[in-house]
């Protein structure tokens, strides 16, 4: 639509895999290489995992030119949601392999025979799953299965696992031990680095055309950072949007304006950022009114008694239940159910005048405020306090980001709560 406005020959910010496009970040160029060494070395299994848009699939493409030329052959199984029949069968369909295969064993024997004779020609057979994190894990047994194909010498076929951030975790199941300790090879791929975002916009601008007219403000290429986080496929959503916004003024100059403008046309009027954009942008401000209103607060009720200052932040303590914390990490990280929630802990106190004054910097925040059941340690007696409820434990991570800038308060975390009872609040 814009392209012919700026002199280009086709878009340059598809969203598209495709390998011409490909940046070379620093980030990017080691996971290459770490790729090539397995190929080159013969390792059995390479894990390369990221962030969804971090470019792994693009990378796989890159890899697949790369290799084309070489003495390989080459399976890239995109869509990993199949049956372990199915599955087996796409990959002997990428190789080429004409089978008439009814049973798994039959394909599976159609497979070794062809590797064998790649390996007689001196010739390597490399299969790479995109998208690995959806296999179930008897499906990645499978997968490990393939691995057993081999000689006295050498793997018969090289395995390249591709996913996201979950990949990780699943591999780390008690019945994956065998596979996970099979990957000789590990890359984690992370987003662009802040200075790289400009030149990755530069480099796929020339690449689409571009004799270097086009130009993106620092305010843009800020506006467009804090959105995308570095990662590519969001960076290229809003630099497309911003031309876009740029063509509608007949401007080749993209400023901040034309990248909110962009932005705001992906989800209407009002709701342009995405979640976690948006959330950054309101923790700023509210550290800064946290701040403030902290120490007005503390300022107001000085002259407060103690115990008038506890019951009017806290309420009186529930007198048949307690606030129970998980301290487990895996609890924390599935979303709240029935009666579970996350909350701050913003601190423990052994006696008395903490406690006061505590409320006293907390108690303009707005939340809801618990205590919970005295504890005794060590002969003393110890409270915990709680900030308020969420079932998002995103928000309540926000949240925590926010009172950590807070001067006194930097010892808060995030924990997951659940009260059969109901809690007091201010």
């Amino acid at each position: 639509m814009y392209e012919e406005f700026y002199g280009l020959k086709e878009k340059p910010f598809s969203l598209t895999p495709d390998p011409r496009f490909f940046f070379l970040s620093e980030n990017h160029r080691e996971a290459f290489e770490h790729l090539l060494y397995g190929i080159k070395e013969k390792e059995g299994f390479t894990l390369i995992t990221g962030e969804v848009g971090a470019g792994k699939t693009t990378l796989c493409r890159v890899l697949l030119d790369k290799i084309k030329s070489s003495a390989t052959d080459s399976a890239l199984i995109l869509n990993p949601m199949l049956s372990d029949y199915e599955l087996l069968q796409s990959i002997l369909n990428d190789f080429g392999i004409r089978s008439r295969a009814i049973t798994k064993k039959e394909l599976l024997d159609d497979l070794n025979q062809f590797l064998l004779r790649q390996q007689a020609r001196n010739r390597s057979s490399i299969l790479i799953i995109d998208e690995a994190q959806n296999l179930p894990p008897f499906m990645l047994e499978e997968i490990r299965i393939l691995s057993n194909l081999e000689t006295e010498k050498e793997k018969l076929l090289q395995i390249i696992l591709m996913g996201q951030i979950e990949l990780k975790e699943k591999l780390s199941l008690p019945e994956l031990r065998q596979l996970n300790q099979r990957i000789s090879i590990r890359y984690h791929l992370q987003n662009l680095r802040k200075e790289e975002v400009p030149h990755y916009i530069q480099h796929r601008l020339t690449m689409a055309g571009s004799t270097g007219d086009i130009q993106f403000s620092s305010g843009a290429l800020q506006e467009i950072y804090n959105y995308s986080r570095g990662i590519p496929r969001l960076t290229n959503l809003a630099a497309d949007r911003a031309l876009l916004a740029g063509y509608a003024e007949q401007t080749r100059e993209i400023s901040r304006r034309a990248v909110v403008k962009g932005l705001k046309s992906l989800e209407g009027e009002g709701g342009y950022l995405s979640r976690r954009f948006l959330r950054r942008r309101l923790t700023k401000g509210l550290a800064v009114l946290l701040i403030f209103l902290l120490g007005l607060m503390a300022t107001a009720l000085f002259f407060d008694s103690d115990r008038a200052l506890l019951k009017r932040v806290w309420g009186l303590y529930p007198s048949d239940s307690s606030l129970s914390v998980a301290a487990d990490v895996k609890a924390q990280a599935t979303a709240a159910r029935d009666n579970s929630f996350y909350t701050l802990e913003v601190a423990s106190h052994k006696d008395k005048d903490e406690v006061v004054e505590t409320a006293r910097r907390i108690k303009g925040a707005g939340f809801p405020i618990f205590i919970a059941k005295p504890e005794e340690s060590n002969g003393r007696t110890v409270r915990r306090f709680y900030l308020g409820k969420f079932t998002d434990k995103t928000e309540a991570e926000e949240l925590e980001k926010a009172f950590r800038r807070v001067d006194r308060l930097s010892e808060i975390r995030v924990v997951l709560a659940s009260s059969d009872a109901s809690l007091s609040t201010p």
